[in-house]
């Protein structure tokens, strides 16, 4: 078998009407490119990426999908060749990456830093469609403890939320005094509160609140990180959500008993591709995330559908997924 054409097609897929305006204003991810991946024997694997196409995907045009078998093509290609060999086998994905130990996964919501009463509504949409984890973006410009409170409010009480300041808290003291006061909010973890290389930094934290901390995997050594019980868990993130470095990395973090999950943005390809991997991931118990809970619908049948914070696993061939292509076709760019 032999990949004949790879076929990208940029789209620009509608955010749901409370956050639309803002997205554009902003800029955000305005953009993805849906791959379609023919073969010569008529078999077409299905893709995502967030951004405009990669033009130099372009150069796996010719090989066979099952040498990417192991995960280390490019991830829209990886997804893309995954879904052929599962469809020529007449396997779902999953069993191409491992054995399967999780029937459901954790996927959460997400939202850029917004006004306390907006971030509120915007749990409450979360809820209702089944998200019971919501990961919020700690800024200086925005209250949080207020942010925090308000959607605490509006929500019940099994909604979590995972606070990511991308290193804007600073210093050990300021992530402290924050994490004390955010106390009452259910706050699942501290995601980077200060830069990851600060070890000692992190140990501070460690010991002045019992906040759990999550950190980007690879920055510091994994192995010095876990040797020095800086953090709590791991997140796996592109481009290491390619299907070999994904397994390594959470293999690594299982060995030190620490939970994890995996970002990468992109739509309802991303996510199914997502699922299937973290499902034979023993200790990927953490909500994931893609970002493709902020559209106005989804691109692929059926649609990714959450209840009470999973996603049931697909066990048919392949990813489990098809593009509808009449919506594609009304989101082409």
């Amino acid at each position: 078998m032999k990949i004949t054409q790879i076929e990208a097609i940029p789209v620009k897929v509608p955010y749901h009407e409370g956050i639309g305006e803002m997205m554009v204003e902003r800029n955000l991810y305005q953009g993805n490119t849906v791959y379609k991946v023919h073969t010569d024997t008529g078999l077409v694997g299905i893709g995502d990426a967030e951004g405009q196409p990669n033009e130099e995907l372009q150069q796996y045009v010719g090989r066979d999908p099952f040498e990417f078998m192991n995960g280390l093509a490019p991830t829209p290609v990886q997804q893309a060749a995954y879904d052929i060999m599962g469809k020529a086998l007449g396997v779902p994905v999953h069993q191409l990456v491992g054995e399967k130990v999780q029937d459901k996964v954790a996927i959460g919501y997400w939202s850029i830093d917004m006004p306390a009463a907006e971030w509120a509504e915007e749990a409450k949409r979360a809820y209702s469609l089944g998200y019971r984890l919501h990961k919020i973006k700690a800024r200086p410009w925005h209250d949080i403890v207020e942010q925090g409170q308000a959607i605490s409010e509006a929500v019940p009480s099994d909604y979590k939320l995972r606070v990511d300041p991308n290193d804007s808290f600073e210093t050990p003291a300021k992530s402290i005094e924050v994490a004390k006061q955010l106390r009452d909010y259910n706050i699942e973890a501290f995601e980077t509160p200060i830069p990851q290389s600060n070890i000692d930094g992190y140990l501070e934290i460690r010991r002045g609140c019992d906040m759990p901390i999550t950190i980007h995997f690879g920055n510091p050594d994994p192995v010095e990180a876990i040797k020095a019980g800086m953090n709590d868990s791991f997140i796996i993130a592109y481009p290491d959500s390619r299907a070999a470095n994904a397994k390594r990395e959470a293999a690594i973090s299982e060995s030190a008993h620490l939970p994890l999950w995996i970002q990468i943005v992109g739509m309802g390809i991303t996510t199914t591709y997502l699922i299937h991997l973290a499902a034979t991931m023993p200790n990927a118990t953490m909500s994931s995330i893609t970002l493709n809970c902020l559209r106005a619908f989804d691109l692929v049948k059926p649609a990714v559908q959450m209840e009470n914070g999973y996603a049931t696993v697909p066990d048919t061939p392949g990813l489990g997924i098809e593009l509808d292509e009449d919506v594609l076709d009304n989101c082409r760019v």
